[in-house]
């Protein structure tokens, strides 16, 4: 989803739902000794005449331009993995969540929707 539609989602998230809430968080992960970061923006709003809860995730990571794989000849050893990521570009993920009646987010998948 680029940049356009997130922002058009979230106006017409605000005027179509009841208790629209955003957020934006941040994350990080290790990776042998590299540490990737990127920011998730969040969503979360009840759908009118049903109560439902619903949470959708956009997540942002740096594009991946490269992959190098570092072999090792000697015994025992294992290969290594490397990545060159951009500074400039991101990738984008979108996620649906549906809260359950214990409160948990649980995802929605295509499958579960007969899609």
């Amino acid at each position: 989803m680029t940049d356009d539609r997130w922002e058009q989602f979230t106006e017409d998230s605000k005027t179509r739902f009841k208790d629209v809430i955003m957020m934006d968080e941040t994350w990080s992960e290790e990776h042998g000794d590299e540490i990737q970061t990127g920011t998730q923006n969040v969503v979360e709003f009840t759908l009118p005449g049903t109560g439902d809860r619903f949470r959708v995730v956009r997540e942002n990571r740096p594009l991946v331009l490269e992959k190098k794989l570092l072999y090792s000849h000697r015994q025992g050893d294992t290969a290594q993995t490397k990545y060159v990521l951009s500074d400039t570009e991101f990738s984008h993920k979108l996620r649906v969540y549906k809260e359950d009646d214990y409160g948990e987010w649980q995802e929605v998948t295509a499958g579960a929707l007969g899609l």
